[in-house]
């Protein structure tokens, strides 16, 4: 079974260049496009609607008449960000309260015990299965879902002698990589193709290659690091804290069994994950009826327990409150694309970034589209809403400058996937951290060399599928 750690005081971690808040980063952004709106000339593409989606008509650029956006405007677009994303923001907010109430009945506690009997005190392997759960789930395009599992990968990570960050990137890194270039994910893929007149899901032996070139990649850089700080407490970058300092209580988990009510809700629990999994294939649910299962299950989870009504509230409340920040940042990173489309000036941007690919040599114009992607990124980070909006503009241009159109979606799904993990308009990515209590600068700092990795192994990608001229067209 696993060891308990060292008793040490918590260590803290050493002090650097301190980077804003990301309240403060965002509201740069907002001010800066806010400006531009004034600078930039205002085009615009018409829309056409394809299989039910408005795209663009990438022959249709031209100028409109100047509509800058005004200061007070700029954030008055703070508050229709938030209007516009209400229900992914209900979403988060409720499956963290709901999985508060499961916490406080400890179930969570319980249920990574067991996994550590399953896996007969192996750390790594238990970090490995975890993973890989995350991972194949995020292939398939689960981004925001798996917030909530971030408590009790942080409890496993602290039992195991690694650390708050290590706990985090269980959970996070694997999601984020693997929705980066999942190979059926239905958020990227399956749209941009489609867009592209590609069948959806081609290319599939090429994508699966890299997707599991990503994941060996990010599994070694998590693990690498875990193995460090369990071994050099001083290394942490969130600073080493012991699971006793944590209320975690090594002994009761390992050897203390469930009760009758913790057991019920281990299953309640594992029904409204599997509810969560199936219900957009099965009933086409979106963000509020997930919100709502959630909601449902931690009320019902409250009384099973044998919480009364205010404890209930009282949790659900408090667990709110702990990532409001986090949260509100999804409203409030939106408030830039809805400044930038105000002011005619979003569709300038993509046509400005698009013609100078058609000046330089086909394999640079892949990594071209890599990088013009991950820019595009920061000011339009939904996945789907960027493939409709760039993608109309990158299949013809692959067709101009020598490269094929699934080379252009391979281009378009890494480029706005790996940004993510480091952008701060990426509301999910802030909800992340703040739900393990990381200051964004601290995780920018840990996660930046693996960005790099993935992002160079990216482009490496795209050259050989531009030799190769991945198709079928």
């Amino acid at each position: 079974m696993f060891s308990a750690p060292n008793e040490q005081k918590p260590l803290i971690p050493k002090q650097g260049i301190k980077v804003p808040h990301v309240w403060t980063i965002i509201l740069f952004c907002l001010i800066l496009a806010g400006i531009m709106t004034y600078v930039i000339p205002a085009g615009v593409y018409d829309r056409v609607e394809v299989a039910g989606r408005q795209v663009i008509d990438p022959n249709t650029f031209h100028s409109v008449p100047q509509t800058p956006v005004t200061p007070f405007n700029w954030f008055v677009s703070i508050i229709e960000g938030l209007t516009a994303s209400m229900s992914i923001m209900s979403m988060i907010w409720f499956t963290i309260a709901a999985t508060d109430v499961y916490t406080e009945s400890g179930t969570l506690h319980k249920m990574v015990g067991w996994i550590m009997k399953v896996c007969k005190g192996n750390y790594i392997l238990v970090m490995i299965a975890l993973m890989s759960f995350f991972a194949i789930r995020g292939a398939m395009g689960a981004f925001e879902l798996h917030i909530p599992f971030v408590p009790m990968t942080i409890a496993l990570a602290l039992i195991c002698g690694c650390d708050v960050m290590t706990g985090l990137a269980i959970a996070m890194i694997p999601t984020f990589a693997s929705f980066a270039y999942g190979p059926i994910n239905v958020y990227t893929v399956a749209v941009a193709q489609g867009i592209a007149g590609l069948p959806v899901y081609s290319a599939m032996a090429f994508r699966v290659v890299i997707w599991v070139i990503f994941m060996v990649i990010t599994f070694w850089y998590v693990l690498r690091y875990a193995s460090r700080v369990r071994a050099d407490h001083s290394l942490s970058v969130t600073g080493f804290v012991n699971p006793t300092a944590a209320d975690i209580d090594i002994n009761a988990l390992q050897n203390e069994k469930m009760t009758g009510r913790q057991k019920i809700l281990m299953v309640m629990l594992l029904i409204t994950i599997g509810l969560q999994m199936v219900g957009p294939m099965l009933w086409k649910w979106g963000f509020s009826e997930i919100g709502a299962l959630w909601l449902i299950s931690g009320i019902i989870a409250g009384i099973i327990a044998g919480f009364k009504n205010d404890k209930i509230c009282e949790i659900m409340g408090n667990a709110c409150a702990g990532i409001f920040v986090g949260v509100i940042c999804i409203g409030f990173a939106r408030s830039v694309s809805v400044v930038l489309t105000k002011g005619n000036i979003l569709d300038t941007v993509i046509y400005g970034l698009s013609v100078p690919l058609q000046q330089i040599p086909s394999v640079l114009s892949a990594v071209g589209m890599l990088v013009i992607q991950s820019i595009i990124n920061f000011f339009i980070p939904s996945g789907s809403g960027q493939a409709a909006v760039t993608m109309p503009i990158m299949a013809p241009l692959a067709d101009v400058v020598g490269l094929t159109r699934q080379t252009a979606v391979m281009a378009f799904q890494l480029g706005d996937g790996l940004t993510n993990m480091i952008i701060p308009t990426m509301g999910a990515l802030v909800v992340y951290i703040g739900v393990a209590k990381v200051e964004f600068g601290t995780y920018f700092k840990w996660v930046f060399p693996l960005y790099l990795m993935l992002i160079g192994t990216g482009a490496i990608g795209l050259i050989v599928a531009t030799v190769i001229k991945l198709g079928p067209f």
